[in-house]
């Protein structure tokens, strides 16, 4: 179904250049502020389980997704000199490693999780141009988008005094979700037909349901662990000392038990706000 919806808009813009009444090509670029979902709202979870831990000093946290870098391009046709349509394809990236390193006694140990997600945009964008003077226009533009992403997940577990050492990592399947984009800019012309654009986007997607081959390695206790297997990223709420944590497990069936509320499979986001620079060239 997704497929056909993509052909559709395909040919829909495809009908519309042949109509368009000027055509342009925007090139740009910059970075975004992610508000990272579900992964965010663990790590969150896991910085509040490792602080209230009781004999436990930390001294550094774990790190949310909050900055990525995106780049595009969008092929534009004009029906009027202010309305027109937009094809773009783009691409998005964020990561942001982070370790948690603490101390009880003579014991040391840390956390650390590494994150990786990009997705590659294709956009339909309706566009208006307002001028506001004589090389100078606002722009503003919003629409649909297929979203095609992909990630990949690894924590590793170091606890020395214990002889333990794991890593746990997942690469999802590759995700496909329907997103919407929209914004506003400014544009100044350079010369005739080259303008000087900066955008402020913002984006809403989603990827959800994300399952795809696991392993963890590693020692415990001095002794060797190698587990594979293909399941689900799992967003829970963990209970500890009294209090439940947001947390995550990877299976392939749903975590439960007295010690798990509030299950259900997770779901990562590249919804968020990003600035970015570049040129359109009207041909």
């Amino acid at each position: 179904m997704k497929r056909i919806l993509v052909v559709l808009c395909l040919c829909c813009v495809l009908v519309s250049f042949s109509f368009g009444a000027g055509f342009s090509l925007k090139l740009s670029g910059g970075l975004s502020y992610l508000m990272g979902g579900d992964y965010n709202d663990i790590i969150q979870g896991r910085t509040d389980y490792y602080n209230s831990a009781s004999g436990l000093t930390v001294s550094s946290d774990l790190k949310k997704l909050s900055l990525g870098w995106n780049a595009g391009a969008e092929a534009i046709m004009l029906f009027t000199d202010s309305v027109g349509v937009g094809l773009g394809v783009g691409y998005i990236s964020a990561s942001n490693e982070g370790t948690m390193a603490g101390t009880s006694g003579v014991a040391t140990l840390s956390d650390t999780y590494r994150p990786t997600l990009s997705a590659v945009p294709i956009t339909l964008n309706l566009h208006y141009f307002l001028p506001i003077g004589p090389s100078m226009n606002v722009h503003f533009f919003a629409g649909p988008g297929l979203y095609l992403g992909s990630m990949t997940i690894e924590e590793e577990l170091s606890i020395p005094i214990l002889a333990t050492d794991l890593v746990q990592s997942i690469k999802p399947e590759s995700k496909t979700a329907f997103g919407l984009q929209g914004g506003l800019g400014l544009e100044i012309g350079l010369s005739g037909n080259l303008f000087f654009v900066l955008d402020i986007q913002g984006r809403y997607v989603s990827f959800s349901d994300i399952q795809g081959p696991y392993t963890t390695t590693g020692t415990i206790f001095g002794f060797p662990v190698s587990v594979s297997g293909t399941g689900s990223i799992w967003y829970t709420e963990t209970l500890s000392s009294g209090t439940y944590y947001p947390n995550w497990a990877i299976d392939d069936t749903q975590p439960t038990g007295s010690g798990y509320r509030n299950v259900r499979k997770a779901s990562l986001s590249l919804s968020g706000v990003s600035a970015q620079l570049g040129f359109r060239i009207a041909l």
